[in-house]
């Protein structure tokens, strides 16, 4: 999937590349926050003002997707079901402690496993081109 973004700053070898909503999900808030302005830093070498293309790939997206959304609610479900059937006497209690943990476990694996996927390069965006301010204003 790739962004258009207006190159705010650049610190050394780095850009600040800030992009606004898409204008087709203007009404829709799922992505982004609601936020209609978003900061990206990215390697790469352009002046404030350039708009920058930034690229992540749509394989990593739907992981990044599921690590964050899709593995927790597995685990929150797995839990409650265990949890009221593991201890029949207290089913209520037992669901609402089972769903915590549940959702717990796979929460703080991904919290575990953030420091290398913020290593590997293949998780992060990369700038796929520039187009200087003096072409993108024509």
């Amino acid at each position: 999937m790739e962004r258009e973004g207006e190159v705010i700053a650049v610190q050394g070898e780095n850009l600040v590349v800030q992009f606004c909503r898409p204008t087709d999900c203007e009404k829709c808030h799922a992505c982004m926050g609601g936020a209609a302005q978003r900061q990206l830093m990215v390697k790469g070498r352009a002046q404030i003002g350039d708009r920058a293309v930034v690229e992540m790939p749509t394989q990593k997206i739907v992981k990044a997707s599921a690590l964050a959304y899709l593995f927790p609610l597995l685990g929150l479900m797995a839990g409650l079901f265990l949890g009221s059937w593991l201890f029949p006497q207290a089913q209520e209690a037992a669901a609402i402690a089972g769903g915590v943990l549940g959702m717990a476990i796979p929460l703080a694996a991904v919290a575990l496993t953030e420091r290398r996927r913020r290593a590997d390069q293949t998780w992060q965006p990369r700038l796929v081109r520039i187009i200087p301010a003096t072409s993108a204003e024509k």
